[in-house]
């Protein structure tokens, strides 16, 4: 089980350090934004017991923290300057499903889905060096306890060790009422029209070849499950057999 709080930072150079059985016992999430990873996580984390990590949050603080200063999230070099010495913790304080983000002593979650964070983040996120800072706190949090992450390139990249990879497909029409139920309970006014162009921006972002947002880009060992006609209740029963078949039980 996974302690109440962790530090996101690498206590190991990137290499050169042992597999640990933690690591190859977490779950890999991928897919393209808004294709039901984080519910999909929260529901596996929650039903194996062990700690869920949105990798998005933690480039959502990261954003909130360059705003913050007043750095302009287009400015690379300033970016990953700040990034680099950022006090950012995860941690897990009522549920092992709901994992919630420190900066310098104080929780931030509440903060971190703001329309200016929502705008700001893919330029943040798209910067590599900073793409590897993270990759090496998110490794190092796996390589302390078995845990489900859910992001972009958790399992070609940050755990590319893992024995269970899902790759979760859907069509953007899907993605996109998915993700406007979602902002229409948390009390934001919006349209679909509005969501969808939103999640196709998003993916012509992202869509680069050098992220895996299609399934012919997710990790060769992942299992593919297209979501467009299933139930969050049948996704989850597919990663938890998965995950079970992957390692004995």
């Amino acid at each position: 089980m996974i302690p109440n709080r962790y530090l996101a930072r690498a206590p190991h150079p990137a290499g050169g350090h042992p597999i640990s059985d933690s690591l190859a016992r977490s779950i890999a999430i991928d897919g393209p934004t808004a294709s039901g990873k984080s519910v999909v996580g929260r529901a596996v984390a929650d039903r194996l017991q062990v700690g869920f990590v949105d990798t998005g949050l933690m480039y959502r603080a990261c954003t909130l923290a360059v705003l913050a200063a007043g750095i302009d999230p287009q400015q690379p070099d300033a970016v990953i300057e700040l990034v680099r010495e950022l006090a950012m913790e995860l941690e897990w304080p009522r549920e092992l499903s709901q994992p919630h983000v420190v900066l310098a002593g104080e929780d931030v979650t509440s903060q971190l889905r703001t329309l200016e964070i929502e705008h700001a983040v893919s330029f943040v996120s798209g910067v590599p060096a900073v793409r590897d800072e993270l990759v090496r706190r998110q490794r190092a949090i796996a390589d302390h306890s078995s845990i489900v992450m859910a992001g972009r390139d958790i399992g070609t990249r940050v755990l590319t060790e893992a024995r269970t990879k899902i790759f979760l497909e859907a069509s953007a029409m899907v993605r996109a009422q998915r993700r406007l139920g979602e902002e229409l309970d948390s009390g934001r006014q919006t349209t679909f029209e509005r969501v969808l162009d939103e999640t196709r921006r998003r993916d012509e972002m992202d869509n680069t070849g050098q992220r895996a947002i299609h399934r012919e880009q997710a990790a060769d060992d992942a299992i593919i499950i297209d979501t467009d006609m299933l139930g969050i209740d049948d996704v989850v029963e597919r990663c938890v057999d998965a995950y079970r078949a992957a390692n004995g039980g």
